[in-house]
């Protein structure tokens, strides 16, 4: 295993992409996937999406932030040697926990089975800033896949991010938990896109009648406009991928389903978005100062 980390470390070091422009001159474009409750479909959300950006060209980090309750390799239908807490209990460097998921993208664990609050102390906090720095610059897209919820741990990873990307449901307490999260960044002072996905939906009507109670409330209530990104019907092809752990891009990858992730990752890279791949300032520089500004050191 060391070896692979050293080959993987030489090899995200020395990459070189056009798109990238010069080494050190910019950061990943960093995209936090997230949900006001659990079992909206998250996680699987943010594996097709990575493995879309993936097809087009671009290297793809997925970070699994629902630290002790992970459960991306169960989906992405991989296994991870080490997780996020190996960085912490074990020494590890950042390289040598990173996995191999489908088409090339990278994942890292956030484990399961330990508790989250006392694993995430200010020395770990740290340590952790520290180790996301040296991917930074090598990778163009890093996908983070929160916890539900606005807890201070899960406010913070989107808060730093470049875009957020709301998942919500027809359900109605979805709908409303998804508003509360909105809520929560918006008075924290979150100024990026922020993204609504319908997931689970009948229709586009469905779809786009759910998003348009989400904004007039965030309109009318927290005077912020949101995002359409797009709908995912319900559809026996994504409940079939999870129970066979594969991806539905991989499944299923003519399916429309498959087609309107296709469509949504597309919408990142758009060259008539200046700011659609890399940014100027670094993700873990927007953490260190979030973490620092409450008194981490």
């Amino acid at each position: 295993m060391k070896d692979q980390a050293d080959r993987l470390r030489k090899l995200m070091r020395g990459k070189t992409n056009d798109k990238k422009g010069e080494p050190g001159k910019d950061y990943a474009k960093v995209l936090a996937i997230t949900s006001g409750k659990g079992g909206v479909g998250k996680t699987n959300f943010a594996i097709n999406l990575g493995i879309s950006l993936r097809r087009l060209g671009y290297s793809v980090l997925i970070f699994d932030a629902d630290i002790g309750l992970a459960n991306i390799e169960i989906i992405a239908g991989t296994s991870i040697k080490y997780t996020i807490a190996d960085l912490f209990v074990n020494n590890k460097d950042i390289y040598e926990i990173i996995g191999e998921g489908p088409e090339g993208i990278k994942i890292i664990s956030g484990g399961s089975g330990f508790n989250e609050l006392s694993m995430m102390n200010d020395e770990n906090i740290c340590k952790l800033l520290k180790e996301i720095e040296k991917l930074e610059s090598s990778m163009d897209f890093i996908i983070i896949d929160t916890g539900a919820g606005v807890s201070n741990i899960v406010l913070d990873f989107i808060m730093t991010a470049d875009e957020v990307i709301v998942i919500t449901t027809p359900d109605p307490t979805s709908l409303m938990d998804s508003y509360t999260v909105i809520k929560a960044l918006t008075i924290n002072g979150y100024k990026g896109k922020l993204n609504v996905v319908t997931n689970i939906v009948n229709n586009g009507i469905e779809a786009m009648g759910i998003y348009n109670k989400l904004n007039r409330a965030s309109n009318n209530f927290l005077n912020i406009e949101l995002n359409f990104l797009g709908y995912l019907e319900k559809s026996n092809i994504v409940t079939n991928a999870v129970k066979n752990q594969q991806p539905f891009l991989l499944s299923n990858p003519s399916s429309t389903i498959s087609k309107r992730i296709n469509i949504m990752a597309s919408s990142f890279v758009d060259p008539c978005n200046l700011n659609a791949i890399k940014q100027e300032s670094s993700f873990t520089q927007k953490l260190k100062n979030l973490f620092f500004g409450r008194g981490v050191s």
